[in-house]
């Protein structure tokens, strides 16, 4: 049998998009690899890993490594890495102190990785978001990690690099789950939501940054399903990670199983989709 060629998109959603990490371990417990990933904020992290080589296991292990508590973390940071901590923090005015993008990128990437985008194995797009044209861009080639950091650059939190001037925003902004960029040529566009939704306020009151986090949740939802139901792709998974807030790095061990459930869905929709092409 012939093997399909498969469009993978990798939606943002901050620390619930370590679910990506056993959706990506199912194509390798498959056999399987896309012909073509687009990652959006936590999505283009991932899939930038992923696209430069590393299987599924790799990231996984690395990830737990870097995310196993915040000593773990401190210590990969200021110890193995020798980052200054200045070098992390951006500050543009007494009221605007925000994370460097592409020192959070630098860490976060192994340096095995290709430089470049077009020099990673598998075609990879990233999705950001023009903050002065207001709109969505797909970066296909250049550093990548310059890219991965316009694509998680939340805003009033990380800091985007500027392209021709223009400052970037995370890709969640404008294409949430990006399966529209995967899809040509394709038999088969798998699609991987870890958006989330605004949690529970558990009978007490929603502080405002809970509420201004939520609202833009709710956002996401509304961008992504607009574009589902104008062409929706062929497998579309939401992993269980609602009850994670977007911070919740350091809940690894629980995001993994709480992906459990999605990882084996997405197995059976894979293998059914692929019998089907014969």
């Amino acid at each position: 049998m012939t093997t399909p060629s498969i469009g993978l998109a990798l939606g943002g959603g901050s620390a619930r998009g370590l679910a990506h990490i056993p959706m990506l371990e199912v194509f390798d417990e498959l056999g399987l690899k896309p012909k073509a990933i687009a990652g959006c904020s936590i999505g283009a992290l991932v899939g930038a890993a992923y696209a430069g080589g590393m299987t599924a296991r790799d990231i996984r292990e690395h990830a737990e490594r870097l995310l196993t508590n915040r000593m773990s973390a401190l210590r990969y940071a200021f110890g193995e890495k020798r980052l200054n901590p200045f070098d992390l923090l951006a500050l543009n005015g007494l009221a605007s102190l925000h994370l460097q993008g592409e020192t959070l990128a630098g860490l976060a990437l192994p340096e095995t990785l290709p430089k470049l985008i077009e020099d990673l194995p598998i075609p990879f797009k990233v999705i950001a978001t023009d903050f002065d044209t207001m709109e969505e861009q797909v970066i296909e080639a250049g550093p990548l990690r310059k890219a991965v950091a316009a694509s998680i650059a939340i805003p009033g939190v990380i800091l985007g690099p500027k392209y021709d001037g223009h400052s970037f925003v995370d890709g969640g902004v404008t294409n949430p789950v990006p399966f529209d960029h995967v899809r040509q040529g394709m038999d088969i566009v798998v699609a991987i939501d870890v958006t989330g939704r605004p949690r529970p306020a558990n009978g007490g009151s929603r502080g405002n940054m809970e509420l201004a986090v939520g609202s833009l949740l709710i956002m996401f939802h509304q961008v992504a399903g607009l574009r589902r139901a104008i062409n929706p792709p062929d497998i579309y998974i939401r992993p269980a990670v609602d009850s994670f807030s977007g911070a919740d790095f350091f809940r690894f061990k629980e995001v993994m199983e709480q992906a459990t459930t999605a990882k084996d869905q997405l197995k059976r929709e894979l293998e059914r989709r692929i019998a089907r092409l014969g």
